[in-house]
């Protein structure tokens, strides 16, 4: 059984709070496309980022347009640090998964090489 089981994966930051992780890989991974990092961190993104942008996507399914991307603009001031990925995200990336009926699945991971100084396996993550 997976009682109290924690869908993200605690990241050893040494950081009070893991989010400020994870909206940080959230912004850089939607200002370049696409990142490198490991497996563990890469699994949490994953659902972080698919939470993110799932939720993005139900505010403007059920709202009329002008509420919606209010509440996204809202949405997404509050998750993402950097406004050039705010507005990448609410001008390209939504219109985007609304005409292509997305729902789910919306970063993809592939596996690469180890990394060379620690020999961890690194990870490349895209937007789809």
């Amino acid at each position: 059984m997976r009682h109290k089981h924690k869908r993200v994966l605690e990241l050893n930051t040494w950081i009070v709070k893991t989010t400020t992780v994870l909206r940080n890989m959230l912004t850089n991974l939607v200002e370049h496309g696409k990142m490198e990092t490991t497996i563990k961190r890469s699994k949490s993104l994953k659902a972080f980022a698919d939470h993110f942008f799932a939720r993005l996507v139900r505010i403007n399914k059920t709202k009329d347009p002008k509420d919606a991307r209010r509440e996204a603009i809202r949405y997404v001031t509050s998750v993402v640090y950097s406004e050039t990925a705010g507005k990448k995200i609410v001008d390209e990336l939504i219109p985007r998964y609304l005409d292509e009926w997305v729902s789910t699945w919306f970063v993809t991971n592939y596996k690469m090489w180890f990394r060379a100084w620690d020999a961890a396996e690194k990870v490349l993550m895209k937007l789809v």
